[in-house]
């Protein structure tokens, strides 16, 4: 897969999410939320950011997918999301794909 240019908004396809690196290098903040995905019937809104998945920082999309790769790996049925929004936290499971 290629790489996406800096700045440029990434698909985390299997989310049903679009990311893109945050200002302060932590984190990754949503830019846009597939209405029919897992993670907005969690309520995942845009401007929400993703700080780590199954305890793991995730700062780029290859941190998500490396996370969501072991996910699977591992046999998880779900990822666990830690998203930030105004200061407060929260933990949203996002089933994942068993390829």
């Amino acid at each position: 897969s290629k790489q996406a240019a800096p700045g440029k908004a990434d698909t985390l396809a299997d989310l049903g999410l679009t990311v893109t690196k945050s200002d302060n290098g932590k984190g990754l903040v949503v830019t846009d939320v597939d209405p029919d995905s897992d993670a907005a019937d969690r309520g995942v809104q845009p401007g929400d950011v993703i700080t780590t998945i199954n305890s793991a920082k995730v700062n780029s999309t290859d941190d998500v997918n490396k996370a969501m790769a072991d996910a699977v790996k591992s046999g998880r049925k779900a990822v666990l999301m830690q998203i930030t929004r105004d200061d407060s936290n929260r933990f949203v499971a996002v089933p994942v794909n068993q390829g």
